[in-house]
């Protein structure tokens, strides 16, 4: 492990890229070790899931993280086998190895699972043979997973776990939100389908929350898995076309599926721009990850069509924007993008340079391989100035030092 393994053209960024998505993927035979027995029930769920698959938890004759850290294994091996996926002081050197400076690293599934139980009940198929307090359990899982993120933030400030931030009110959601914070939290995930704190994330009655995130520093994300609920059913994917696709932890890769998982964080955040929190709160930090990017730009595009049309609307509107949508964004949105997207197309056809981000999905099976490389060799021909956006300053909105 002496020579960095990314490609020449990143380079000159070397140790200052940052990582806006990547993940812990502890096999389930190792959570009642880091996150203690409450996970026990959970994990006699998981144990009859296949074992040894590279998007699964179930790991028997898992041996521990031991892989060698090499070109091959960090750009290709998925999984918990991956080096550096369950012990985050090996993560660090993984990091080192591919030039990164700082990564979000998102739970798994733990807080995943933690999250349908406190938000959704047995109808949507998760646990149905549970008995007990669906809602409690869910809400000790998210605590454990969150406390395994406090212990992780301890080990080096270049590794931001993140913290699952729910709330059934207002004050509740932001009393959780300061404990976090206290703890040494600097970056918390809200469900996107889920109003936060049972109120629109536009309600001045969340001000509080979007007020001290700001003033600490703290980003606030949305992330793929927390879609379920946003539609009333989910008949509209009960075809026999969508039959055979694969399911991991997070999502399911059902073609209707993927055409529509974006559009519950694309309807928080666009709350969020037109009910004014941006406005209200300018230093406020937001990522979008692992949704892809190609809706940001058509959603700028659409918001400023009715922004600059619509005042005829409202005249007695309370919110009046001082910015187009689209600027708001540009200054207070970060979105990941997958490595098989046209990012530097999307660049070309509606600009905002300074809002899509680097990720690498490790060791998320979703990922791909060299993942890197893939998004240089489409970035290459912007020239080094976009290149250095994407894989460095437009991060560090997300993992400010």
């Amino acid at each position: 492990m002496t020579e960095l393994a990314i490609p020449e053209s990143v380079k000159p960024f070397a140790g200052r890229i940052i990582d806006a998505d990547a993940h812990e993927m502890l096999p389930l035979q190792v959570w009642s070790e880091h996150f203690g027995p409450v996970t026990d029930r959970l994990a006699e769920s998981f144990s009859s899931h296949p074992p040894n698959s590279p998007g699964g938890l179930n790991f028997p004759d898992f041996p521990g993280d031991e892989r060698a850290i090499d070109a091959e294994s960090v750009w290709t091996m998925k999984g918990s086998f991956a080096p550096g996926a369950v012990d985050f002081n090996r993560r660090l050197d993984v990091m080192d190895f591919t030039g990164v400076d700082r990564q979000l690293v998102f739970p798994g599934g733990v807080a995943i699972m933690g999250s349908f139980l406190y938000n959704f009940p047995v109808e949507y198929g998760f646990l149905q043979d549970f008995e007990g307090d669906r809602k409690a359990y869910g809400r000790d899982l998210i605590e454990a997973s969150n406390q395994w993120a406090v212990r992780t933030a301890a080990i080096s400030s270049r590794l931001r776990p993140i913290a699952a931030l729910m709330g059934d009110t207002p004050d509740e959601i932001v009393a959780n939100a300061r404990k976090l914070i206290d703890q040494g939290i600097r970056t918390v995930w809200l469900m996107s389908s889920v109003p936060p704190g049972g109120v629109s994330p536009a309600h001045s009655d969340l001000d509080p929350l979007w007020a001290l995130l700001a003033q600490a520093n703290v980003t606030a994300t949305l992330h793929i898995g927390s879609e379920g609920g946003f539609l009333k059913t989910d008949t509209w994917g009960d075809a026999p076309a969508f039959d055979g696709f694969k399911v991991g932890v997070e999502f399911d890769l059902s073609p209707w599926r993927l055409s529509i998982q974006h559009l519950p964080s694309q309807n928080f955040l666009a709350s969020m721009i037109t009910g004014g929190v941006f406005e209200r709160h300018p230093n406020l930090r937001f990522g979008v990850i692992e949704l892809g990017s190609f809706w940001i730009g058509p959603l700028a595009q659409m918001l400023d069509l009715w922004h600059d049309n619509g005042e005829t609307f409202g005249p007695n509107a309370e919110v009046r924007l001082r910015l187009r949508p689209s600027e708001y964004i540009a200054r207070n949105v970060r979105v990941t993008a997958f490595p098989f997207e046209p990012v530097d197309d999307y660049i070309d056809k509606f600009g905002l340079e300074d809002v899509y981000c680097y990720a690498s999905d490790y060791p998320h099976l979703e990922g791909g391989k060299h993942s890197m490389h893939r998004f240089a060799a489409r970035l290459e021909r912007l020239g080094p100035q976009v290149m250095e956006k994407f894989f460095v300053s437009n991060g560090e909105w997300l993992v400010p030092e």
